[in-house]
């Protein structure tokens, strides 16, 4: 038997765990109107993204970050140990191409190489007498063959000495400007030891990341727009080549571009290596409407 002070209790247990099950039910609906609003939201969001036109656009308005780089540069080094004798250049002065950049105190080469003349010579006078006492038949075969070995290594040597005085001049491999020299004029160096920096400022090289999406439409060839943030003008430059592989983490790729550096700005020094910029790049979509319109 259940007497009354029992069964109230009861009866109000029930309707406060009715009042739970409706608030939870409540809450449940709330929470999935929210969802519901927030995907939604974030779908129109993706959507809006992923539109060609704006992707492509809002990109290519900002710019992308950009760096100069010389089309042809090199460190010259020392081809021999030896005593700097002339180092006609400094940094930022201009050469053309065969110019010397430096040269070497090469009194000791070129004696070895008189030394090697002369040894040449003397074993040529060996091998003519030899060959016309052959013809007479009043020497050994083997002797007539040594006589000819030994002319054979008196011009080996004869070469080396001449390759090695050649050494002692170094010539410029193209025009352009000296960036910086290492060593200054009758410092004894070592051989491989770095002399100097030159580059060609004839063009340069504008490298750049961009978004891998842009592949669809950017090609070798393409124009581009370049801020040098140095000399506060714009460009016009080309893309000529676009790196072989993607980062798969930023999804993007590096592009170079080929600026020529005419022949007014090159005299004045405007544009240098390491120089940086913006580059803006128009998408084909982005055109104005009067263009678009024309046949």
């Amino acid at each position: 038997m259940c007497s009354k002070p029992v069964c109230k209790p009861m009866h109000n247990g029930m309707v406060v765990l009715c009042r739970m099950l409706v608030g939870m039910v409540g809450s449940l609906a709330l929470v999935g109107v929210a969802g519901t609003q927030a995907f939604a939201a974030a779908s129109a969001s993706a959507t809006v993204q992923t539109t060609p036109s704006a992707a492509l656009a809002a990109p290519a308005s900002e710019g992308v970050r950009a760096q100069l780089v010389a089309i042809r540069q090199a460190v010259v080094a020392s081809e021999l140990a030896g005593k700097v004798s002339a180092l006609p250049l400094r940094e930022g002065q201009r050469f053309r191409q065969g110019d010397t950049l430096v040269s070497f105190d090469c009194t000791l080469h070129k004696a070895r190489q008189d030394r090697a003349t002369q040894a040449e010579l003397a074993a040529r006078k060996k091998m003519e007498v030899a060959e016309q006492l052959d013809k007479l038949a009043s020497i050994s075969k083997a002797d007539v063959e040594q006589a000819r070995a030994a002319v054979a290594v008196a011009q080996a040597e004869s070469g080396v000495e001449r390759a090695m005085s050649r050494r002692c001049v170094v010539s410029a491999p193209f025009s352009g400007r000296v960036g910086e020299t290492y060593v200054r004029a009758a410092e004894h160096v070592a051989e491989g030891k770095e002399l100097m920096s030159i580059y060609d400022d004839s063009a340069f090289e504008v490298q750049t990341i961009v978004p891998s999406r842009w592949l669809q439409w950017l090609k070798p060839g393409y124009p581009m727009q370049v801020g040098v943030e140095e000399t506060g003008q714009t460009y016009t430059a080309t893309v000529i080549r676009i790196a072989g592989t993607v980062d798969p983490v930023s999804q993007s790729v590096k592009v170079i571009g080929r600026l020529v550096n005419e022949r007014g700005s090159r005299d004045n020094g405007a544009l240098l290596p390491g120089m940086s910029g913006v580059v803006r790049i128009s998408p084909p979509a982005a055109v104005s409407p009067r263009s678009a319109s024309k046949p």
